[in-house]
């Protein structure tokens, strides 16, 4: 359901008041994403693309508004503050998808990650401070674990619901789990860790219905790459999202969004 109401655009609660009359009074919804770790790249144009397909679309980050401004109301209609140093806040946020949107979200993008650069750099990797190598582990790994843990929670409320909804749960990633980058040390143990998390939830989650993917870009010959294109993601995570089934749960992919193989050159 779709309103010209333009407060109904800013108003989530609104619009499923709107879509109730419009459907007799049943119980339809639209889809419900929460994307975990929004800001201006990755995280705007995923939403964006969401909202473009039906989506309700709630977001996190240190930062966000509550609501977003008619300006960007193309981008979600709720905001939650949650800080990923602090993960048990993160069952309160579920709840709060589920309050104003209606419902626990069917597709979850865990899109955050922390950095500190070794001081003697790729030479000396435990030159790392133990706090900050402790604290980039946990944000950009173990902390994901929450959220995960939240997101299977609710993939299970809606299969009673909607038995034939896609479930999805994507982990924004890069090549750290593979890729030596000793300056890097805590974000690429953190990596390795999500990229654990991911891979044994989709062994044990993808034949009862429900998708989990560790999803980023590569180079056309398969590397890193120094900026990752936005839009790209948006469209290869809605289209994992719409996979009829649990697919390698490694996910790489070039600019403009074709599969990246191993004999890709």
């Amino acid at each position: 359901y779709r309103s010209s109401d333009p407060q109904a655009a800013i108003d989530p609660k609104l619009t499923l008041f709107l879509a109730d009359l419009a459907l007799g009074g049943g119980h339809m919804r639209p889809p419900i994403a929460f994307i975990v770790g929004y800001g201006p790249g990755i995280g705007a144009a995923v939403a964006r693309k969401l909202k473009q397909e039906g989506f309700f679309v709630a977001v996190a980050s240190r930062s966000v508004k509550p609501h977003a401004d008619v300006a960007n109301s193309n981008e979600y209609d709720v905001g939650i503050k949650l800080d990923m140093s602090k993960p048990d806040d993160v069952g309160s946020a579920f709840e709060t998808v589920k309050e104003e949107l209606g419902g626990p979200p069917s597709l979850v993008v865990y899109n955050v990650a922390a950095f500190t650069g070794a001081p003697g750099g790729r030479d000396d990797p435990l030159s790392l401070d133990f706090k900050a190598f402790q604290s980039d582990t946990a944000v950009t790994g173990s902390n994901a674990f929450q959220v995960a843990k939240y997101a299977n929670a609710g993939f299970d409320q809606l299969a009673e619901e909607l038995s034939d909804a896609p479930r999805t749960f994507i982990a924004v990633g890069n090549l750290l789990p593979w890729y030596n980058m000793p300056q890097a040390l805590g974000l690429s143990v953190g990596k390795r860790i999500l990229a654990n998390i991911v891979e044994a939830s989709a062994s044990a989650y993808g034949p009862v219905g429900k998708r989990f993917y560790y999803a980023y870009e590569v180079s056309n010959k398969g590397g890193p790459v120094r900026t990752p294109d936005p839009v790209t993601h948006a469209n290869v995570f809605y289209r994992l999202h719409k996979e009829k089934e649990q697919g390698r749960w490694d996910v790489r992919f070039v600019k403009g969004g074709k599969a990246w193989e191993s004999g890709d050159k």
